[in-house]
């Protein structure tokens, strides 16, 4: 039976507005397994109430790093073949700094910036009735940024957060250099997160100084450019 990836559609000129779900997609497209999409708006189709999701035969896996941990295991795929311990290890803090922070500083461009705010709404809730569509997304962005505070990187100011957030791709500019790939000439499990992350703020038009910085490092578009041919063209 077919593997199904349960994600949203397609937003922002996105293939998907989260980068967990392109970053899952990246992984299954490095597998060579074959599987379907399954669209959903509903992130309650997960299994843990956020999307992705996996669908394998009986089993739904949730959550993007998880999916990655089945299709190792359970489809023997190694999606690091040829690095050794210490380039695992890098790809490993490069990875987590993305995904727990990076990613957050995104969650703020989209959702808190005000010049962002009305076509996240538009996009997110445009399809509601229009007495639920003036409450819905009030009460979603709230919630929202009472996340980015208990996070504790919406206790900073705007300038603090995006400073944070153009410090950690200036970091990915200088481990990238002029290679190919992340860790290497060939694709490995780092670059689906590197390249979800990277293009959630590059691609989107709320214009913030991380993703000026991203588009004024010659390496990062390049890389960019050769993700997107690879795997979304």
């Amino acid at each position: 039976m077919p593997l199904t990836l349960i994600k949203f559609p397609p937003a922002f000129g996105l293939p998907d507005p989260s980068p967990f779900c392109i970053k899952a997609e990246i992984l299954l497209k490095m597998s060579g397994l074959p599987y379907s999409i399954e669209l959903t708006g509903n992130p309650g189709k997960g299994p843990k109430g956020k999307l992705p999701a996996l669908r394998d035969g009986g089993l739904l896996v949730g959550d993007s790093e998880f999916i990655r941990k089945h299709l190792e295991i359970v489809h023997r795929i190694d999606f690091d073949k040829g690095l050794g311990p210490l380039q695992r290890a890098r790809a490993h803090a490069f990875a987590r700094m993305l995904e727990e922070r990076t990613y957050w500083c995104g969650v703020h461009c989209r959702w808190i910036e005000d010049s962002a705010w009305p076509v996240m709404s538009a996009t997110l809730f445009g399809g509601l009735p229009p007495v639920v569509r003036r409450i819905v997304p009030a009460i979603a962005r709230y919630t929202v940024r009472r996340r980015l505070r208990a996070h504790g990187l919406g206790r900073h100011t705007r300038e603090e957060i995006m400073a944070l957030g153009v410090s950690d791709f200036a970091a990915v500019s200088a481990e990238l250099g002029d290679r190919a790939f992340f860790m290497g000439q060939s694709p490995s499990a780092a670059d689906a997160t590197v390249y979800a992350l990277l293009a959630a703020f590059a691609v989107p038009p709320f214009d913030n100084p991380v993703r000026a910085s991203i588009l004024a490092t010659p390496n990062l578009v390049a890389y960019m450019d050769r993700m997107q041919a690879r795997y979304f063209a």
